[in-house]
């Protein structure tokens, strides 16, 4: 195995050093490509990594001041990344007392995540052992303590307990499932029954403000929802490209109605994409095309990006000309073509007809399509 290369690569795409330390710390190989970084570490920071170290999985450890390592054990050896600086946000479990690099020296650091540390620090940890871990494994024990864990088993036996002795309960499960059914059966009407149902649950506490917690239902709503259009047939570059839409509105909500009432919306429009999907295959004009599969997946292909035009058209102050180079038409008066022989309406006169006022491009810069 060329180690060397493969230090020259992790000291590269961290900007940091590569330590290899015997079991005793003594210094065997350094390997970094910065001129600028200190070549030695101090005897009480090399003292506490070495203590860290353990077969089982890689370990990310930080100090006061946010400069963190990883340390892998590779049989008689031990490997270290670092230092980078964690950046905002960003936290590792273990933590040492002592601060290996000055204050004025910390701004010569790599700004690093935690998941990039940690994810380079796996490649050698599985280099070096028979059964990979997983980069799920090797977070779990890396972000979360044991005490963690127990304070959410304790809460939750919290939850019931009160639940019980209050006759509270969640909403039940097959309303849900007849929820998510509608979606993915593209039947506006019967989502629309499943709201109205009445029972005695009632929707779960997912956050400690009335607002937060409105907006994490919401998420869930629109999560929810995008999974079973997919399974519905909406394109999944659409389905998610429309859930970062609405669960970013939903960020930006400013009341828990407002908040929740999007994750409805949310529902009810995917539930629309399907039935318009389900209707489009189902239509005569599409079934008198289908003499080959090439025809036939030539055909959905147009379906599907005649629904991105539309959304763009009303949405965006693309260009007809980038709308076309963006979704792959020869040309413009390509595009201009089929839309009007799907919709009878050219990209000009759609744009003008539905196209939000303060989306519509100039006309003097625009030719019809």
């Amino acid at each position: 195995m060329n180690i060397d290369c493969i230090m020259e690569y992790l000291s590269r795409n961290l900007h940091t050093a590569v330590w290899v330390l015997t079991p005793e710390g003594r210094q065997e190989k350094r390997i970094c490509l910065r001129a600028d970084l200190e070549d030695r570490m101090n005897e009480t920071l090399l003292s506490e990594l070495l203590s860290l170290a353990v077969s089982e999985h890689p370990v990310l450890v930080s100090d006061d001041a946010s400069a963190a390592y990883a340390v892998v054990s590779a049989g008689e050896r031990l490997l270290v990344l670092g230092p980078v600086l964690l950046t905002f946000g960003n936290a590792c479990r273990r933590r040492i007392s002592c601060v290996g690099y000055h204050s004025d020296a910390l701004l010569l650091l790599h700004p690093c995540g935690s998941a990039d540390l940690l994810r380079d620090a796996l490649l050698l940890h599985n280099l070096f052992h028979k059964k990979n871990l997983t980069m799920e494994e090797a977070a779990d024990v890396n972000y979360l303590d044991d005490q963690i864990k127990y304070t959410v088993q304790e809460h939750f036996v919290k939850i019931v307990f009160e639940n019980q002795e209050q006759g509270s309960r969640h909403n039940p499960y097959d309303q849900e499932v007849r929820e998510v059914a509608a979606i993915r059966n593209g039947d506006p009407e019967a989502l629309k029954q499943s709201w109205a149902e009445d029972y005695i649950g009632k929707l779960g506490v997912v956050a400690k403000t009335h607002l937060r917690n409105n907006q994490n239902l919401g998420i869930i709503l629109v999560t929810l929802a995008s999974r079973a259009a997919m399974e519905g047939g909406v394109m999944p570059e659409v389905a998610y490209s429309f859930s970062d839409s609405y669960i970013n509105r939903i960020e930006e909500a400013l009341s828990p109605e407002e908040a929740l009432s999007l994750g409805r919306q949310a529902e009810y429009h995917y539930a629309c994409l399907v039935q318009e999907i389900k209707g489009e295959r189902t239509a005569p004009e599409t079934c008198r095309n289908t003499n080959s599969n090439i025809s036939l997946c030539k055909d959905y292909i147009f379906q599907e990006k005649l629904k991105l035009i539309k959304n763009m058209l009303i949405y965006s102050r693309y260009s007809y000309n980038e709308i076309a180079s963006y979704l792959g038409f020869s040309s413009q008066s390509h595009l201009g073509m089929r839309f009007k022989k799907s919709t009878g309406m050219t990209l000009h006169q759609y744009r003008e007809t539905y196209g939000r006022k303060e989306f519509q491009d100039d006309r003097h810069r625009q030719k019809k399509g």
